[in-house]
């Protein structure tokens, strides 16, 4: 079955290659490339608050020095080195600029660009490169295009234009998500700002309305199950809100409530040390900037629920615990999917203790790839083997992503709360057709003390002729200190906090090692990991053990 699926994916993806192929060469022609420009734009009627499109930046990206570079020399930037070169081009990092001095070369620097890529480039043409190149040009007119000579404004109004017409026209061709949101939201401010162009707006707002429906569960969850893009999601829509709001346009009540519903998923996810938990695709983003800007533009959002798209959190006072009891996206919302079922992290005190290992889309393909695996997850596995199959052919994976050709199932979750207790329980059947076991892990966190119970079994429903070993992974975030018993059967952590934990159990003993964490997008940390491993020799294996504060 796994091959008959590898084939047929691996037969679409040469057809989506031709059809890539052919299309980038209509785009690179003179005939589709004049085609864009439909007119010539004199004027802008609408020009957002740079302080909006600022909001979209994060201040630990890395920052180019580009007032020390010759406008030329910056666009030689490799292309594999990903986030570096989708940075340059997307000129957010226009908002970063001292207002007073940088205008002159603001404007060589568009000029240089435009110049060098006014026609349509596969790769700085991305169309979610483009859509934040039109944000952040149109956001940033008091350096991009005040004082400017008439030859200048010229050719900045025609480029502009014509990215935001070749968003229009292929916006549809998009999947659901948040790069169809950022393009929605490029397409809706370009028909703002050119009065001649108010098509575009329209288009942008169906097309929101569309994604919005498509995209987001009833609660207003991703369901990618990725909490990053809650993150990037929420951004985007509020940004369009204001700009509507701003050019004093009517806000669709679809809008208001998607941001009301992703706005309480964000406070759910949101966490004492600012970052989200690293679960299906996330990488560490820390939020703190963006919750000052919520609270200057008056955004209050709330949230009871103990657990959103089967992402539970258990919070008491200073104490945060998350775990994933949640099925695999639909295949479309999979791309950057990990294998972490049942996989947890644990927040004390604003520190991480316990992680994933998050998500290396910006490394290497090989890491990107390890990244998915069960092994690189906070959780129980069997055999070096991930609880989803993922398809390992480049080719494939170049063209659709992280695919999937098999998906493991929670066939049970329960969570209870009591005077003593709070209680997780869930199973999945991820090891069930290869090995014959199933995995059930349950949770018992003290509402008193800060104790976590832990009590992982692996229960047999077949019959398997080889041998099978499980491991269950403990990754620790990077700058903990940990140190081994004499026993053998626990782990001290130290905490840059000044708390101090321990990791027991009464049935196995640990081991340590070094390991890496992917969470950054911009470098490797190394960190160490703890494991308990053992053989699967019987009806049930069970295997308990305990995290607790020591002081």
């Amino acid at each position: 079955m796994y091959s008959l699926k590898s084939i047929k994916l691996y037969f679409f993806s040469i057809l989506k290659l031709f059809f890539l192929n052919f299309r980038n060469f209509y785009f690179k022609s003179s005939y589709y490339n004049n085609k864009l420009i439909t007119f010539i734009p004199e004027r802008i009627f609408y020009k957002p608050s740079t302080f909006l499109s600022a909001s979209l930046t994060t201040f630990g990206n890395d920052f180019y020095k580009i007032t020390e570079t010759r406008p030329e020399l910056l666009w030689k930037l490799d292309t594999k080195d990903k986030l570096k070169f989708e940075n340059l081009h997307n000129f957010l990092w226009l908002s970063r600029l001292d207002r007073k001095n940088s205008k002159t070369f603001t404007k060589n620097i568009i000029n240089s660009w435009i110049n060098i890529f006014f026609n349509y480039h596969p790769n700085t043409w991305d169309m979610e490169i483009t859509a934040r190149r039109i944000i952040a040009w149109s956001s940033n007119t008091d350096i991009t295009l005040e004082d400017s000579d008439k030859e200048y404004k010229k050719k900045f109004f025609i480029s502009l234009f014509k990215q935001s017409n070749f968003l229009s026209k292929n916006i549809s061709n998009l999947f659901d998500g948040p790069s169809k949101i950022i393009c929605c939201a490029s397409i809706i401010l370009s028909g703002m700002i050119f009065e001649k162009n108010n098509l575009n707006y329209k288009i942008g707002i169906k097309e929101l309305e569309k994604v919005i429906k498509n995209y987001f569960d009833e609660l207003g969850f991703p369901k990618s199950r990725n909490p990053e893009d809650v993150f990037i999601c929420l951004k985007y829509l509020i940004l369009i809100r204001e700009w509507l709001k701003e050019g004093q346009k009517s806000i669709p009540d679809f809008l208001n409530d998607i941001i009301s519903k992703c706005g309480n998923c964000y406070v759910m996810l949101s966490c004492g040390n600012k970052q989200f938990p690293l679960f299906n695709g996330a990488t560490e983003i820390n939020y703190k900037d963006y919750d000052i800007f919520l609270k200057n533009l008056k955004y209050k959002f709330t949230n009871k629920n103990h657990s959103i798209a089967d992402l539970v959190k258990i919070k008491k006072k200073k104490f945060e615990f998350y775990i994933d009891c949640g099925n695999p996206p639909p295949s479309i919302y999979a791309k950057y999917y990990q294998a972490g079922c049942l996989s947890f992290e644990l927040i004390s005190n604003k520190q991480k203790i316990i992680c994933n290992s998050g998500y290396g889309k910006y490394l290497s393909p090989k890491l990107t790839e390890l990244s998915r695996s069960t092994a690189a997850h906070s959780t129980l596995y069997i055999n070096d083997t991930s609880s989803c199959i993922f398809h390992k052919n480049d080719f494939t994976n170049r063209i659709y992503g992280s695919s999937l050709i098999s998906k493991h199932r929670v066939i049970n979750k329960n969570y209870t709360e009591d005077k003593n207790f709070y209680s997780i329980s869930a199973s999945h059947n991820g090891y069930e057709k290869k090995f014959g076991y199933t995995h059930t892990r349950s949770i018992k966190i003290s509402r008193e003390r800060d104790e976590i119970f832990c009590h992982d079994e692996l229960k047999k429903t077949k019959n398997y002729s080889g041998l099978l070993n499980y491991f269950i992974r403990f990754h620790i975030y990077p700058n903990t200190k940990i140190v081994k018993t004499m026993a053998g059967n626990s782990v001290l952590i130290s905490l840059s906090n000044g708390e101090g934990w321990s990791l027991l159990s009464k049935t196995n003993n640990f081991e340590i090692e070094k390991n890496i964490f992917l969470g950054n997008k911009n470098k490797i940390i190394n960190n160490e990991c703890i494991f308990i491993s053992g053989n699967i020799d019987k009806e049930i294996v069970s295997v308990k053990w305990k995290i607790e504060r020591v002081s």
